[in-house]
């Protein structure tokens, strides 16, 4: 309509008449063979009109008035410019296609009022005749709006609340971080921790999370026997694993580790065991995790250690050179992918089915002095790492090996200070009755105080004092 009386709009001069029904239905006939007595002539428009519409004076208005732009919306499948279509020669070539108008995408959007009713005016049910009616607005309309709105904005506030038990379930679900292994020598730089900024966030959670309100690994995988051992720093228990049936020795530290330097810490002897490998001369290791902060290690459980606390038995040399060369053996393994013990003593040498083996890295660390170096039982340390002086690490646990391998001859602990233990550190070494004179001699030079003159593991692996253990394993 718009469009129609906007055409009216540029006749100022004319003056419409709508003629009755019985006029037009008399005069509908004529005028329609007039228009087709006219010719082509009449119906090219003339391009002076930017409507196409001739604004003649002597225009007859009844024409407009019974065209479709008058009643109608504009025929979008009519072609734009279609005088050049009267106009059209079938003999031209490369004449383009005319293109119909675009209709417009503008989306028009109005807000329903309240209380109003909807009504499609394009409905058979809707007329002319018709009016649209209003509902006054009342109260009840303004109070639920207001309530709507009341909703909407508790709905807002209600979106930015996270609940602590979501929070939990997040950090429970969250993967621990992936820790880098410095013991072996293509580790990546750095730790691997794409989650370290919403570990934070959880980091008070951990505990609860962890404790024994549910149930934990170790329980749920292990049945506890006894406990069998116990350090400064862990317990150790015979745990039956309640898949494979196998016993296992399963260590767990004392106090939790809340800081991520005291995990670093507890973890070397993880992270060494399993840069090693498997040795039939080293205490087996298997799984370990963290629960409710404390780490636990799933390692080969042995019948028992040297402990000369809890082992008291009387060695033959024949028994301590077949202890010395197995111990020898892994020792010669460590050093040779890099890693000192730095805690050689009886309780850390187990015994299963008659073989040694050198267990409890929680001191290792790497030959280069690449890592921090803690060293252990002072009783069994050499003088130069009581000094702090490290360029020999591999030599000190030869001396370790020497220091326990006498205490299991002497039957008796060491005392922790005094000239006993002095004269064993300057390298005067008693004599020891019934041992034979070339057995002495080695031990001997294991204690010697200058580090560089102590044999290596290989060396000692390679002495011909163990041909007769090396032919008694063949046997």
């Amino acid at each position: 309509m718009k469009g129609a009386l906007a055409r009216l709009q540029l006749g100022e001069s004319h003056q419409l008449s709508f003629p009755t029904s019985s006029k037009l239905s008399s005069s509908n006939s004529s005028r329609f063979q007039n228009l087709l007595d006219s010719g082509a002539a009449d119906a090219i428009l003339p391009s002076s009109s930017p409507l196409g519409i001739d604004l003649d004076p002597n225009f007859d208005d009844r024409d407009f008035i019974l065209s479709q732009d008058f009643f109608c919306t504009p025929d979008y499948i009519t072609p734009d410019n279609q005088h050049t279509l009267n106009g059209w020669d079938c003999n031209k070539e490369n004449i383009p296609c005319p293109k119909s108008p675009e209709k417009s995408n503008t989306v028009k959007s109005k807000r329903r009022r309240q209380g109003d009713v909807l009504m499609n005016p394009l409905s058979p049910t809707f007329s002319g005749n018709q009016q649209i009616v209003e509902l006054g607005t009342d109260s009840f309309g303004i109070d639920e709006a207001k309530i709507e709105k009341a909703t909407v904005t508790e709905v807002r506030k209600t979106q930015n609340y996270v609940s602590q038990s979501a929070v939990a379930l997040r950090c429970r679900v969250m993967p621990p971080p992936c820790f880098k292994n410095p013991y072996l020598k293509d580790a990546s730089e750095m730790d691997i921790d794409p989650l370290g900024n919403q570990r934070s966030k959880c980091a008070a959670f951990f505990p609860a999370i962890m404790g024994g309100n549910g149930l934990s690994r170790y329980c749920a995988d292990f049945h506890e026997i006894e406990q069998i051992g116990s350090g400064y720093f862990s317990h150790v228990f015979k745990a039956l694993n309640r898949i494979d049936g196998c016993l296992y020795a399963v260590k767990r530290s004392m106090k939790q580790l809340h800081q991520n330097t005291e995990r670093r810490k507890a973890l070397m002897e993880v992270q060494s065991l399993a840069a090693l490998g498997s040795h039939e001369n080293i205490v087996g290791y298997y799984s370990s995790w963290f629960e409710n902060e404390q780490l636990y290690i799933q390692m080969e459980l042995c019948d028992h250690s040297l402990s000369i606390n809890k082992f008291s038995q009387t060695f033959t040399e024949g028994e301590i050179l077949e202890a010395l060369f197995q111990i020898a053996k892994a020792l010669q393994f460590i050093h040779r992918k890099g890693i000192a013990h730095l805690d050689v003593k009886p309780d850390n040498i187990y015994v299963k089915n008659g073989v040694y083996k050198l267990g409890d890295f929680g001191c290792a660390t790497l030959l280069d002095k690449s890592l921090p170096i803690e060293e252990g039982d002072a009783r069994y340390m050499p003088q130069e790492i009581l000094n702090e002086k490290y360029d020999d690490l591999d030599k000190a646990d030869i001396f370790s090996l020497g220091i326990a391998i006498y205490e299991l001859i002497r039957g008796s602990p060491l005392p922790e200070s005094g000239p006993q233990i002095l004269n064993l550190r300057e390298g005067k070494l008693p004599l020891l009755p019934g041992h034979s004179l070339q057995f002495q001699n080695l031990l001997k030079v294991m204690l010697d105080p200058n580090p560089v003159w102590r044999p290596s593991a290989k060396d000692l692996v390679e002495n011909p004092i163990f041909d007769k253990v090396l032919r008694k394993g063949l046997a």
